[in-house]
């Protein structure tokens, strides 16, 4: 800003200084010619030249007076008297008398024109003025040549420009001076960044606001709207016409975020717009000890909740019972309807077939899965991928504590939901797209391992779904990626996540048409500090 100030500042100075110059020489140079003239007019007009320049001879009297004349003007080097043969009557130049007037521009004088001339002359280039002389009948007699020398001329043009380049110079200084001074203010008001600069970081902090799930709205300490990002505007369903710097009461009364105004905090306050539930923040702003506004921040409680159900795998487990009684509900039914019937020995068949499933699924799980919690999501899982027409196996080698030495009971779950969640979506997915739609019952399985000793603990899951591309792999870990639609994504971000605070590795493997091999291990024992199992029921 201060290098633009400056440039612009010696532009317009050297400019107007460069005008000022050239109107100072001209109107230097007019001023000149124009004593010329006077001096050539009041020479031509003087008795005593015309009675001189009539005889053909100057007298030593008009001689003496002209030298006089001559030592006392100061713009005026040359004073030349010729008659009408152009022969000089007079000269500074005593040898030049008597002799042809030099510079060929005398032609118009001896028709009797008065005029200005450029030419050389025995002094040198000169700066000329020549007027007629005419006797007192009218008759020309002569004429008078008054000039300066142009080198006298160059000196005075260098003189009156370099009285302007000081001036130029001075004001260049102190304007200069002027523009820093103003420079450093103007960047201490913008807290010490360049207007480029400042606009730069607006672009990139109004980016970043945007992509905040949680709404943001500001006002000043008027109560006028100053703020509000992207996901505001979505979770209150603002109006699509322009709100800001209007009082907030006027559009969000519900909010009261003047109170904050006031210096009042609150938090988690729930609200209902138009059957939109929020749960919202509210504090105030202060700047440098002085408050300047408030802010609010508003999330949809809705979302938040299912954040929660899926960080804490609760989603899970309720899918799991629910897939529990929705099985056991199928199994009453058809001894109902067989009842009803009166097939009383398929009614014996059929409940001795399923209470030797039902053993042995539980008998496995409950010996192989010592944590209850996770062995009810798997139960949950097998019921819910059977309803779907999808085999789901748990691996015989499958074996794991009541308390694992490397994941609590939370991040079990939030890991084995989540992975037999994605793999039965990848099966429905292949049906979707009909890869499978002929497939036999064996190829739509899904395969658990879940092993723990006192190496590590593995957990994989190996699926016939859809299967994935390198580039999907390599972003289906990042947060909120997804095929699936808005509502997505969480699941292998959560993994991710749960892995890298464990210190495990992840491994996928997937081919399109075939399947997914996800393999997860961990070998370094958690931090039982403060880590109270969650869900084990005990």
């Amino acid at each position: 800003m201060l290098i633009l100030d400056i440039s612009v500042a010696t532009a317009v100075l050297l400019l107007s200084v460069g005008l000022a110059a050239r109107y100072s020489v001209d109107a230097l140079e007019n001023r000149l010619i124009d004593n010329l003239f006077n001096i050539a007019q009041l020479l031509a007009t003087n008795d005593d030249v015309k009675t001189d320049l009539a005889a053909g001879q100057l007298s030593s009297k008009l001689e003496n007076y002209l030298d006089a004349a001559l030592a006392n003007l100061r713009d005026v080097d040359v004073i030349s008297i010729a008659d009408m043969k152009s022969k000089r009557l007079y000269h500074p130049d005593k040898a030049m008398i008597g002799q042809q007037f030099v510079g060929g521009d005398e032609g118009p004088a001896l028709l009797g024109q008065n005029y200005h001339s450029e030419a050389v002359g025995t002094l040198g280039f000169q700066s000329r003025y020549f007027y007629p002389v005419y006797d007192d009948q009218g008759a020309q007699i002569g004429f008078v040549h008054v000039s300066m020398l142009m080198d006298n001329l160059s000196a005075l043009r260098s003189n009156v420009f370099g009285v302007h380049l000081k001036t130029l110079a001075l004001v260049f200084l102190v304007s200069t001076i002027l523009l820093v001074f103003l420079s450093i203010s103007i960047k201490r008001s913008l807290l010490g960044y360049e207007p480029a600069q400042i606009s730069k970081i607006f672009l990139q902090r109004q980016e970043v606001i945007d992509s905040l799930e949680e709404g943001l709205l500001a006002i000043d300490d008027k109560g006028a709207i100053i703020l509000v990002n992207a996901a505001a505007e979505k979770i209150l369903d603002l109006p699509t016409k322009p709100f800001m710097g209007e009082d907030v009461d006027a559009i969000l009364p519900c909010l009261r975020l003047k109170e904050s105004l006031g210096g009042t905090k609150a938090y988690n306050i729930n609200l209902v717009l138009d059957q939109i539930n929020v749960i919202y923040n509210k504090l105030p702003i202060n700047s440098r000890g002085r408050l300047v506004g408030a802010l609010a921040i508003i999330r949809d409680r809705s979302e938040l909740t299912r954040m929660a159900e899926q960080l804490t795998g609760f989603n899970h487990l309720l899918d799991a019972l629910r897939a529990n009684t929705h099985e056991f509900k199928n199994q009453l039914h058809v001894i109902l309807g067989l009842l009803r019937s009166g097939a009383y020995e398929e009614v014996e068949k059929y409940i001795s077939q399923n209470d030797q499933y039902e053993g042995e699924t539980l008998t496995t799980i409950a010996k192989n899965i010592e944590n209850r919690a996770l062995g009810a999501l798997v139960l949950g899982k097998i019921n819910q991928c059977h309803e779907m027409g999808v085999r789901m196996n748990l691996l015989a080698e499958s074996k794991i504590p009541r308390h694992s030495r490397f994941l609590s009971t939370k991040n079990l779950i939030t890991i084995v939901g989540n992975l037999v969640e994605n793999a039965l979506e990848a099966i429905v997915e292949a049906d979707r797209q009909e890869t499978l739609a002929t497939a036999p019952m064996a190829a739509r399985e899904i395969s658990l391992l879940i092993h723990e000793d006192g190496q590590g603990l593995i957990i994989t899951v190996d699926d016939t779904g859809v299967g994935c591309s390198p580039e999907e792999i390599a972003q289906m870990i990042v947060p909120g990626y997804t095929t699936k639609g808005p509502g997505h994504g969480q699941g292998l971000g959560l993994i991710r996540a749960v892995v890298d605070a464990s210190k495990g590795q992840m491994t996928i493997d997937s081919e399109k048409g075939v399947g997914t091999s996800m393999e997860l291990s961990f070998r370094e024992p958690r931090n039982r500090r403060g880590d109270i199992p969650q869900g084990d029921g005990q």
